[in-house]
């Protein structure tokens, strides 16, 4: 495992957030956009950093806030 995507683990694990999901999002920038794993986990750690994860995470999954 690419030391970066172990870092994104830990942040996973920090805030409570789903591995799974994450590696949902990391596939998708590798497939859909063609990035290297390094860049498509360093992009999604960065959604961590500017707050992206958290509102994210606020919206319920019907699309209220929760």
């Amino acid at each position: 495992m690419i030391e970066v995507r172990k870092q994104l683990y830990e942040m996973c694990d920090k805030t409570n957030t789903s591995r799974s999901g994450m590696d949902h999002l990391v596939t998708y920038y590798i497939k859909s956009l063609g990035w290297s794993e390094e860049e498509a986990c360093k992009y999604a750690l960065s959604l961590f950093h500017d707050g992206t994860i958290t509102q994210i995470k606020l919206i319920g999954k019907d699309g209220k806030e929760l």
